[in-house]
């Protein structure tokens, strides 16, 4: 797992949800840096409707009249003598916290029956740190998604490593800024999709500006230099063209190469090149796969017949045998003579049509015509 360490203890309320049995367990939460927890109180009946004792509990501060969809029952985790559905981490039972829009967890809302879902909630540390997060390879394979271990529902992380974007545009701590950047990195690093990876760079730029001391401000700003070397190198307005000496022309062609490297973004143009793959590759594998089906075809096509030869040679044979004493035994021995050398050219034939093995592309053009009846396909 990108940008996080290490793998964490084996954690009891895992075990309750693998095995599907309720045991007694005490829980050792895992700590980590730069999660912080709100205060949980030490008795539970402190704060009413919240099992951990916590006095900012989701299910207290939301409104009652918020409408919104009913959590799923839940006798595994949810049992816990501490642990509440609404505000504890299903990895470590640590209580979550909503500082700035709730960077820090991930709330499962996955429908799990109707009108219900499965709202578990998870802190993004521990499920990165558990590999249930981000991109991982494996039978588990995420792409920068959150996998929920009491649903084993998918949840795309793009949206929520969005939000984390727009969240540090309103913040004035440098600190906690570069700690939320950090988290949308361990979500986004390795992704395929090209939302993701256009996403992290944006998220990499912002830390890099950081690092090299811009202001907060100045971190999201886009540079403008593009536009306003292009307009002052070609104008606006409905002047006059006049016709450009040689020395005109050399300044315009310097210009234009000098705007065309400014304008140039490494990253978009890999984006660009990597689409540019993508398009190539499934058009040489849709390729691929209709000559794998015309070799298929072809070739079964080829053994049927020969499996039909066999049979009328065999037909032919049964009736030599009953015609031994007739008068023209000689033209049925002709006849059955006649089929085995057909037979020898069909399997002959069939051996040779195993050359395509080695690519349609490696197989010249007129064994593919007379064997595959590749006619129309070969035509320039």
């Amino acid at each position: 797992m990108y940008g996080v360490g290490g793998w964490v203890e084996e954690l009891p309320l895992l075990d309750i949800i693998r095995t599907g049995h309720v045991k007694e367990h005490n829980f050792f939460p895992v700590p980590f840096e730069g999660m912080p927890e709100y205060d949980v109180s030490d008795s539970q009946t402190d704060t009413v409707g919240c099992k951990a004792g916590n006095k900012v509990c989701n299910s207290i501060l939301e409104p009652l009249e918020k409408p919104h969809l009913v959590a799923m029952p839940c006798d595994l985790c949810c049992s816990e003598p501490r642990f509440c559905l609404d505000c504890c981490c299903i990895f470590c039972s640590k209580t979550i916290n909503s500082d700035y829009g709730g960077y820090s967890y991930i709330k499962c809302e996955a429908v799990v029956d109707e009108g219900y879902i499965c709202a578990h909630i998870a802190h993004i540390d521990c499920a990165l740190r558990c590999y249930m997060a981000g991109t991982v390879g494996g039978s588990i394979g995420l792409d920068a998604e959150y996998y929920c271990r009491r649903c084993d529902a998918r949840t795309d992380l793009v949206p929520h490593a969005t939000r984390l974007l727009q969240t540090c545009a309103s913040i004035d701590f440098r600190d906690d800024v570069e700690k939320i950047l950090g988290v949308g990195v361990c979500i986004l690093r390795g992704s395929q999709k090209t939302s993701a990876m256009q996403l992290l760079h944006r998220f990499e730029l912002a830390i890099a500006k950081l690092k090299n001391g811009a202001s907060l401000e100045g971190i999201w700003k886009v540079d403008d230099n593009f536009l306003a070397i292009s307009e002052g190198a070609f104008g606006h307005g409905s002047a006059p063209l006049a016709v450009p000496n040689s020395q005109d022309s050399l300044d315009v062609t310097r210009r234009s190469e000098h705007t065309l490297l400014i304008a140039f973004d490494p990253w978009t143009e890999s984006l660009k090149l990597e689409e540019e793959i993508d398009h190539v590759l499934l058009a040489l594998q849709k390729s691929q796969e209709s000559e794998y089906k015309i070799a298929e075809e072809t070739l079964h096509a080829q053994k049927n017949y020969l499996l039909s030869l066999y049979q009328q040679l065999e037909s032919k044979k049964s009736e030599l045998s009953c015609r031994v004493s007739s008068i023209e035994p000689d033209s049925f021995m002709d006849c059955v003579l006649n089929r085995v050398e057909q037979i020898k050219r069909e399997l002959k034939k069939f051996k040779d049509m195993g050359k395509v093995a080695n690519g349609f592309g490696r197989t010249s053009k007129g064994f593919l015509r007379e064997h595959f009846g590749l006619e129309n396909e070969l035509k320039p």
